[in-house]
């Protein structure tokens, strides 16, 4: 399971405890109800205490973010998706906005952070290559680069007297709404001895050199002697007016060391970039082309994971068409992606949305497996391990920190930033193995009313189901709307006869009455590429897990998921005019239910088969008549219809304004969908 942190876990016992008690409903009691009874309780101990809370607003709402600042608060986030904006402000002032007219809902978002979206944020990516622009002249180089992008790993190249190199392939984050502000380069190293000479940094974007910066080697005086090596700052913000995608477009760091006597070495264990941003508008990344995808066939002769087998995707790669996902893009909402062998070259684009510091990789290591799961080619295991679209195109969107914390307002934050770049970006799919931390109507779940902003759009939303193993969903799973995948045991073997729902795996009927989930696929043991795992947040967490430094196995709908995903790229491949309803419709039609474990209350339709699916031909809608999330009525112009599947919803039945506000309650998202058991 992720990890939350001391607090977040208090608030949620906390949450829970009032829930049971009970609260008024809006239209009766005062107008202080409109405030989650969790705020009420922290701001009558606590006024002062500055929280971070979401606010949303009625239809007609005007002054709401002035009226904040005149409490003394900020505005951090505008959640406009579901008409919502997230505040910084004292407790008892919270509660006090609670009485203004204008607004529906408030509640705590989350525990604070130091930093938040409003403020600088910070983060270093280290080189993961040695650099062309140049023949490097350092002695070991290849130890100065690490290729996962962990950065310093106690490994060391060196250079005595002069000498020269480059270094490149940085996994930079952009943060969206964020303009760049300054840029260091960074060095892990020591020296062996105090002098002072001239040392040269400079950047090339796509050949060209850009202006270099010259500094003195006392810049090195904190770090004399293998036992004193940190690291070294260099401020080259001055070189260029920097945007996000310089760092997109051939980036390598150029470093000399000039005037050296022969006696004078400097020893590097890693070169990295360090970039500081602030709110501001940088459209650079607009203009950036899609990566050149191979032609080239990922042969699947040589694998050793059956769930390729098992869900039918082996047999479509097989095929004349070779279908493996070219040309669909997948949303990947996680921890992050670093770059792998298995990945490199079909990540679009790296945004992030958590403002917490982080070093621009996937240093937790679950959206990496993940992202392994959706597209991994397996090349860095020679095929052993191979991901069910190994041609699909990712996108890498960054919603938690290192320690794989995050809340909800920044899951929300990022789905809204992939519906605004849908069309520029092709995304097809969204893949999102969390859950929230509380049960609730999909009528009054902020998180569901946006998956399904995204699903009305053309965009296939598919959800892990959730480890709790009884009879509740909780959001996005519980959405009628979204693709909610369960857990499957394949017992690692290629026949299906002898495979059984995971125990952990979440299902049941939710509040709305909807079972869920919708089909199954392997989720059980599944093992798959997460370099140097010994080093990261989950792999330290879970030692047991470790296959070895390179390869890791988890449990969890969490894997499931991405195996839907995968799926839903190469029928989208095959079809693409198919709409989310149409594509829902196809896997639950064709998902297999001769296996001896098929439970229909646990496993839905059946178990993923994606050969099924391409090979049938239906093209009715799922979803019909199903009402459309309550909370999608607080704007008054609440969605973009532009691509709405009329057939897929009705509309008629929906009662735009009797949203029960009393049992919202809009918690941090809780990252149950990983199973850590036997």
């Amino acid at each position: 399971m992720r990890k939350i942190n001391l607090i977040a876990k208090m608030l949620f016992v906390l949450t829970m405890l009032v829930s049971l008690a009970g609260s008024d409903s809006v239209g009766t009691a005062p107008l202080i109800s409109r405030a989650q009874p969790m705020l009420i309780q922290l701001a009558t101990a606590e006024p002062e205490q500055i929280v971070s809370v979401i606010i949303q607003k009625n239809a007609d709402a005007i002054g709401l973010e002035e009226q904040v600042a005149y409490l003394g608060g900020k505005v951090t986030k505008d959640l406009r998706m579901i008409n919502a904006f997230v505040a910084e402000l004292p407790a008892g002032k919270a509660v006090e906005m609670a009485r203004s007219p204008g607004v529906h809902w408030i509640n705590l978002d989350a525990p604070m952070f130091s930093a938040e979206t409003s403020t600088p944020t910070t983060s270093t990516t280290w080189a993961t290559s040695i650099g062309t622009e140049i023949s490097n002249q350092y002695t070991d180089a290849n130890l100065i680069v690490d290729g996962d992008g962990l950065g310093p790993n106690a490994t060391f190249g060196s250079r005595v007297g002069n000498g020269k190199g480059t270094f490149g392939e940085f996994n930079v984050e952009a943060v969206p709404g964020h303009s760049i502000t300054k840029v260091e380069a960074v060095f892990y190293a020591y020296v062996n001895a105090s002098f002072s000479k001239d040392y040269r940094v400079k950047a090339y974007i796509n050949d060209v050199a850009q202006k270099q910066i010259s500094v003195k080697t006392t810049i090195f005086a904190n770090v004399i002697g293998a036992t004193n090596a940190g690291l070294v700052y260099v401020d080259i913000t001055s070189a260029k007016q920097w945007q996000w995608a310089d760092f997109y477009k051939n980036f390598e760091l150029y470093v000399e060391q000039a005037g050296f006597a022969a006696g004078n070495t400097i020893y590097y264990d890693a070169v990295g970039v360090r970039i500081t941003s602030a709110p501001g508008t940088d459209n650079s990344l607009d203009y950036l082309t899609d990566p050149t995808i191979a032609d080239s066939f990922v042969d699947g002769s040589k694998q050793v994971n059956v769930y390729n087998e098992v869900i039918g995707a082996t047999q479509l790669w097989n095929t004349t068409n070779k279908l493996q996902g070219k040309g669909v893009t997948v949303a990947v909402v996680d921890s992050g992606i670093y770059k792998t062998k298995d990945i490199s070259g079909r990540i679009k684009v790296n945004v992030n949305f958590n403002p917490s510091y982080h070093d621009g990789v996937d240093r937790y290591g679950h959206g990496t497996f993940v992202a392994g799961i959706i597209a991994g080619n397996g090349n860095h295991s020679n095929g052993k391990y191979i991901g069910v679209a190994p041609k699909a195109t990712l996108l890498n969107v960054r919603i938690s920190d290192d320690q794989g914390m995050v809340y909800e307002s920044d899951v929300i934050n990022s789905l809204q930033w992939v519906y605004d770049n849908k069309a520029k970006y092709h995304i097809r799919v969204v893949n999102l193995s969390l859950n929230s931390a509380v049960a609730q109507s999909y009528h009054t779940s902020p998180l569901d009313a946006a998956v399904e902003v995204l699903w009305f759009n053309g965009i296939v939303v598919v959800a892990s189901a959730g480890n709790n193993g009884t009879s509740t969903v909780y959001p996005p799973a519980n959405d009628p709307f979204v693709i909610t995948v369960g857990a499957t045991d394949d017992k690692a073997t290629l026949s299906t006869d002898d495979d059984t729902v995971a125990t952990f795996s979440a299902y049941g009927v939710s509040e709305s009455g909807f079972a869920k989930p919708d089909l199954v696929a392997p989720g059980r043991m599944i093992i798959g590429l997460l370099p140097q795992n010994d080093k990261l947040s989950m792999g330290m967490g879970h030692p047991s897990n470790r296959v070895d430094t390179t390869y890791f196995k988890m449990s969890g709908t969490s894997v499931s998921a991405p195996m839907v995903s995968g799926a839903v790229a190469i029928l989208l491949q095959d079809e693409p005019t198919l709409t989310p309803d149409q594509v829902k419709y196809r896997l639950m039609a064709t998902a297999n239910k001769n296996w001896v474990g098929y439970d229909e209350s646990s496993a839905g339709a059946g178990y993923l088969d994606i050969y099924s699916a391409v090979s049938g031909t239906t093209t009715e809608n799922a979803n019909t008549g199903i009402v459309a999330s309550q909370l999608l009525s607080t704007g008054s112009d609440p969605i973009a219809w532009n691509s709405v599947n009329w057939n897929s919803v009705n509309w008629n039945s929906v009662n735009w304004n009797s949203v029960n506000w009393n049992s919202v309650n809009w918690n941090s998202v809780n990252w149950n969908s990983d199973y850590w058991g036997p």
